[in-house]
């Protein structure tokens, strides 16, 4: 990568205000080469037809000026992307040795000094790597002694015992846990590897404990674990068959992992004790949400963060070749009468509901918590089917929503939903095959505590 290319590129994007060229193009980072050269050509095209507008005016003849140094730079993206994160690093710096003179004033630097810090870099943008070469370089300038984090960090002692299998230390084979945790993904199909990477968007690297408080099958721990090193993992749930069932899900040796059992709204967890807490899908059926988030905010120290992952079911809908408008539209009255009955006599601050998604901001600051950011999942279960078998998920599904919240067999709203199954039995063939299933988006949102 030439770095006249480099600096022509950060001055068109400090030009549109854009982090990066593929942040400008649109375009994901994982973006195949030959995409991301078409995207930039057609911008390019459009752009030169754009010169005499004056809001475009400059934009346009520094893209064009600097279209071969672009296309010089996209070939080597990662390369390229990796430069712009370091020199993005290298602004937020002086940020970090400040803080590190600060803490280090009296001459001394505590372990909960040390770990504030390096999780206010991480969240900055700083790299361990970078965090780690200043923090010793400042440690030396003053004479204090200071460790890092490269050690396999334990569980808390709060957090029960750890898996007890021969350790993958002690047999001196490092792969026995990742290789068997890098294989994670199956268990839900709304938690697929497209889910795993918002989930992984959500937590910093770096150090860091993290509880589940509702683990299930300790699939969080599975997928998470790999990526994030330096977090220990606790997972909560109401029964000890189902902890004992989880731990049965982990591999040999890993040490990073403790469970307990407790309940989501009075969790056995110090305060200030943990730095994420993870709730997935552990809201909907809850008799009041409000116990649950407060309970995280209790536990997670200041700047922690509260992972939760709930759906907009009153979003859900049904697909064959397309989408099928008057069943979803009786579907979609289903739904909403279902939500209804599930918070009667709620509080609706923290009733639970089919559609907690869209609400979770909201929620976070009924707890006294910050919203921080949200990101959109979309879940399916599409594929090639017949449409014999399509129908017959179009009945049952609706029927066990309508069982589990108390309505009646007869009631008005599932029958037009089976009506409306019939009117489409009576024009598509049950042998024909499309491509069919129900959508539903996951709002996977994140706040801090402050």
């Amino acid at each position: 990568m030439e770095p006249s290319d480099f600096a022509a590129a950060a001055d068109f994007c400090k030009l549109v205000d854009t982090r990066d060229l593929l942040e400008y193009l649109g375009l994901q980072r994982g973006c195949s080469v030959e995409e991301s050269q078409q995207v930039l050509s057609d911008r390019r095209k459009h752009m030169q037809s754009m010169q005499a507008n004056p809001k475009f005016k400059d934009s346009a003849k520094a893209l064009i000026k600097g279209f071969t140094a672009f296309q010089r730079l996209l070939n080597e993206a990662p390369v390229y992307l990796a430069a712009v994160e370091k020199e993005a690093e290298k602004e937020k710096i002086p940020m970090l040795e400040m803080a590190l003179d600060a803490v280090m004033s009296d001459g001394a630097i505590t372990a909960s000094e040390e770990a504030f810090v390096r999780n206010s870099a991480l969240q900055l943008g700083i790299s361990t790597e970078t965090y780690e070469r200043v923090l010793t370089e400042k440690a030396a300038s003053r004479g204090i002694a200071v460790g890092t984090s490269s050690g396999v960090p334990a569980p808390p002692a709060w957090a029960g015992r750890k898996n007890t299998a021969v350790s993958a230390q002690s047999t001196g084979n490092p792969e026995i846990t990742e290789t068997k945790l890098a294989g994670a993904g199956a268990g839900y199909p709304w938690w697929d590897a497209a889910f795993t990477r918002l989930l992984l968007d959500a937590i910093p690297g770096g150090p860091g404990d993290m509880v589940d408080i509702y683990c299930r099958t300790a699939l969080s721990a599975l997928t998470v674990l790999p990526a994030r090193r330096q977090l220990t993992w606790v997972g909560v749930d109401r029964s000890q068959e189902r902890i004992d069932a989880a731990r049965s899900q982990l591999p040999p040796g890993l040490d990073r992992v403790g469970m307990i059992v407790g309940e989501p709204h009075a969790l056995p967890i110090p305060d200030e004790s943990v730095d994420f807490v993870l709730a997935i899908r552990a809201l909907a059926n809850q008799p009041d949400t409000r116990p649950v988030l407060e309970e995280a905010r209790r536990v997670l120290r200041p700047g922690g963060r509260l992972i939760v992952a709930e759906p907009d079911g009153l979003s859900e809908s049904f697909v064959f070749d397309s989408h099928l408008g008057d069943y979803n539209h009786a579907f979609h009255e289903l739904l909403v009468a279902a939500d209804m009955m599930m918070g009667t006599g709620a509080d609706p601050v923290g009733k639970p509901g089919l559609a907690l998604g869209p609400q979770l901001h909201l929620r976070f600051q009924y707890a006294g918590l910050r919203p921080h950011s949200v990101y959109v999942h979309g879940s399916h279960t599409l594929k090639s089917r017949t449409f014999g078998g399509l129908a017959k998920n179009l009945r049952r599904y609706p029927a066990t929503i309508a069982r589990s919240v108390g309505m009646a067999d007869d009631d008005a709203r599932l029958l037009a939903v089976f009506a409306a199954v019939e009117r489409l039995e009576a024009v598509v063939p049950a042998e024909r095959a499309g491509l069919g299933g129900q959508v539903i988006p996951i709002y996977l949102a994140v706040a801090v505590k402050d």
